[in-house]
């Protein structure tokens, strides 16, 4: 374990390289993130989601987010990998929090190991498609939507390809379903995704996904696919600077005889909207990948 308690700043985005190199994996990479003074009057919630991964195919790759330890003033945020062989080179992770108790942003967790049929499972009965419904602690008043991102992948190597899916279903005022899928000849023995809910028509905020497959087929993988996303007219006309925006992976579809190597980056970010990328390196294939992101702007 490397654990850097030099408190970096709270800019919603963590990587490993931060603490230490690329060439130098270990189990668990961690370090303190510093909350805003005198901003929380109690530990705020905290949802957060992988922004890259680079793993071996040596073994099962896998990877967990956490972000714990939280106070008012700061928390933990860890990206870990675990099992004797796998191997966990570098990653990095998106985070988002608001105020406890706040009415107009809920957030959760959807772990496909709290399924029923999924406890004591071994891993020759793990299964492609998982599901969880979720009853909001209060009904929205208006109409709202849901923002999926994978936070625990453990997926078999080798000749299976590494494909896993997490998004929202049935969503109403009062709810919605959770999945956390896979397909083809892929095993995935376990995942998890956290889940964050927002009023649709939310001032300041606007939020969205996109995946390769927007721009290119799943038939034609390149190393990084790029496109541009356009906010809502008006939404932040009037702000200086532009607005923050999170993003974190929702999908992965990548080959199984290579490293899995992938990435979701936001660039050119300005009151109109920003471009993003999907990428990977060296000698991996990038069949298909996908993201959810949040745009905050501030009155």
């Amino acid at each position: 374990m490397v654990h850097l308690d030099t408190p970096g700043p709270d800019t919603g985005i963590f990587t490993t390289e931060e603490v230490r190199p690329r060439s130098k994996p270990c189990k668990s990479t961690s370090r303190i993130v510093s909350l805003p003074r005198n901003h929380y009057k109690e530990p705020p919630n905290l949802a957060a989601g992988f922004r890259s991964l680079d793993l071996s195919c040596e073994a099962p790759v896998r990877a967990n987010l956490v972000a714990d330890k939280i106070t008012t003033d700061a928390f933990r945020i860890t990206l870990e990998t675990w099992g004797e062989r796998s191997i966990l080179y570098s990653a990095s992770a998106t985070w988002i929090e608001h105020k406890a108790y706040a009415k107009d942003c809920l957030f959760g967790q959807f772990d496909t190991h709290d399924l029923p049929a999924n406890n004591g499972a071994s891993k020759k009965g793990a299964q492609q498609e998982n599901s969880r419904h979720f009853t909001f602690p209060q009904a929205f008043k208006d109409d709202c939507d849901v923002v999926c991102w994978l936070n625990r992948i453990d997926m078999a190597s080798g000749d299976r390809n590494y494909r896993i899916r997490a998004y929202a279903t049935n969503i109403t005022r009062t709810g919605f379903t959770a999945h956390i899928d896979t397909w083809g000849d892929s095993l995935l023995f376990g995942g998890a995704m956290c889940w964050i809910a927002f009023p649709k028509r939310k001032r300041y905020v606007q939020f969205g996904s996109f995946q390769t497959g927007d721009v290119r087929s799943w038939s034609n993988p390149i190393p990084e696919t790029t496109s541009q996303v356009k906010f809502d007219d008006g939404a932040f006309k009037s702000h200086r600077p532009a607005p923050t925006v999170l993003c974190a992976l929702n999908m992965i579809d990548m080959a199984g005889n290579a490293d899995l190597r992938v990435s979701v980056d936001v660039n050119d970010v300005d009151t109109q909207g920003f471009r993003w990328s999907l990428k990977t390196f060296e000698d991996s294939t990038l069949y298909a990948a996908g993201a959810s992101w949040i745009a905050l702007g501030f009155a």
